[in-house]
């Protein structure tokens, strides 16, 4: 088609040329010539005869060079298409592929098309094909392991076909494939960091439920036996007896404030009354003593709009840094940060403590646990620490991903 249009062209433009040379010659005939008219007949004849030509033949190959230059800017686009593009024929042989396929499959022209994995397993009923998307017509995408020059890459394929040949009734077969090894792999980070935050979720509800349990049911009955002790030791006229009650008074008094420390460190109450910034605030007090200084700054003017559940994972990778700090790292002092800049919240807890090599260090299960807190808030942690200068945990992440939309999606 191409070497035709260029042909049709030519011819269209050489007669155009030769019927301009023919009137010049006319001109110059009726000139030279004068009063000889046959001469002049012969060359108008001439003239007209190429005139009709150049009218068919120019037109008639600019179309085709129109049509060329289409073909052209058609095949640009699928050469710089990012999709694979590959046409075979019925036998699966390759009559087109553009660089994009070349690259992903190792193909080349003239190859055979191998079946995917799918297809070379799956079971065929009579008449049916082997290839699913040449057997099932309405099915226009599929996803599945080609094997390839390189070994089977996860692609998803989508497929059309061309028009039947006139000579053998045959439709090449047009399958547009894309390496979807990388959105795999975000399905299964994103899975995992669904399954991770409801594991967690259902975690922090149990402990919801021990923590009010303990308030309330053993809490409730040592206070009890402590005011009961307490009228005893009052009716009591014996020393010796009257000082027993006593130091039972005392290890029930002792016995309330473990089960109510084991409540609170069980489910952090306080974040449902009155939020992060305000338990942190609390926790950094709580933990300050005569030989420890612990610091708590932030720049949020109000109570964040993080989602609940995202407020307990940052609270518990604060614990579990904050407790680091004081039982391993031994600091006096510590600083905890809670910046909001623009659109991302970034949460430190930095100390003066200890400190451990990075190289050398095996993480154990307080640091695994923060990662996999930060994994389901789609944060990004880092740890740093050297030893005897201290220790620096660091949590950067977006607002947008503390509201969870994408993870409450598990619960329904």
């Amino acid at each position: 088609m191409i070497r035709n249009a260029i042909k049709l062209e030519r011819i269209g433009g050489f007669t155009a040329l030769l019927w301009v040379v023919v009137v010049v010659t006319d001109i110059v005939l009726n000139v030279v010539l004068i009063g000889q008219a046959t001469p002049r007949l012969a060359v108008r004849a001439i003239g007209i005869a190429t005139l009709s030509l150049a009218v068919i033949f120019f037109p008639l190959g600019r179309l085709v060079w129109i049509r060329r230059a289409e073909y052209t800017r058609f095949r640009e686009l699928f050469t710089l298409l990012s999709d694979g593009i590959i046409v075979m024929n019925p036998e699966r042989t390759i009559t087109f592929i553009n660089p994009s396929a070349v690259t992903m499959t190792g193909f080349k022209l003239h190859d055979s098309v191998p079946y995917c994995l799918y297809c070379q397993n799956r079971s065929l009923l009579p008449g049916q094909q082997r290839c699913l998307l040449a057997d099932e017509r309405k099915r226009h995408y599929f996803e599945s392991e080609l094997p390839t020059n390189s070994g089977n890459v996860p692609v998803g394929m989508s497929r059309t076909f061309l028009s039947r040949r006139a000579a053998t009734s045959e439709q090449d077969m047009v399958i547009t494939i894309r390496d979807v090894t990388a959105e795999k792999r975000e399905e299964e980070l994103q899975l995992s960091r669904r399954l991770t935050h409801h594991a967690y979720k259902i975690q922090e509800e149990e402990r919801k439920r021990l923590s009010q349990d303990l308030h309330d049911g053993i809490s409730q009955t040592l206070y009890g036996i402590g005011l009961g002790l307490e009228h005893l030791s009052r009716h009591l006229h014996q020393p010796e007896s009257e000082q027993e009650v006593r130091l039972l008074h005392q290890q029930v008094k002792e016995a309330t404030e473990e089960v109510r420390s084991i409540s609170h460190s069980l489910y952090p109450a306080a974040l449902d009354r009155i939020g992060l910034v305000a338990t942190l605030r609390t926790m950094a007090q709580t933990l300050c003593s005569p030989r420890r200084t612990v610091r708590f700054s932030t720049n949020c003017k109000e109570e964040p709009p993080f989602h609940p559940d995202a407020s307990v994972h940052l609270y518990r990778i604060t614990q579990e840094a904050l407790h680091n700090a004081v039982m391993h790292g031994h600091a006096a002092k510590i600083h905890i940060a809670l910046l909001q800049q623009g659109g991302t919240v970034r949460l430190t807890v930095e100390d003066n403590g200890l400190g451990f090599s990075m190289a050398e260090s095996q993480f154990g299960y307080g640091l695994r646990n923060m990662e996999e807190r930060a994994r389901a808030v789609g944060a990004q942690l880092t740890i740093s620490s050297e030893r005897k200068r201290g220790t620096k945990v660091e949590l950067t992440v977006g607002i947008r991903d503390l509201e969870l939309p994408s993870l409450e999606r598990v619960e329904k």
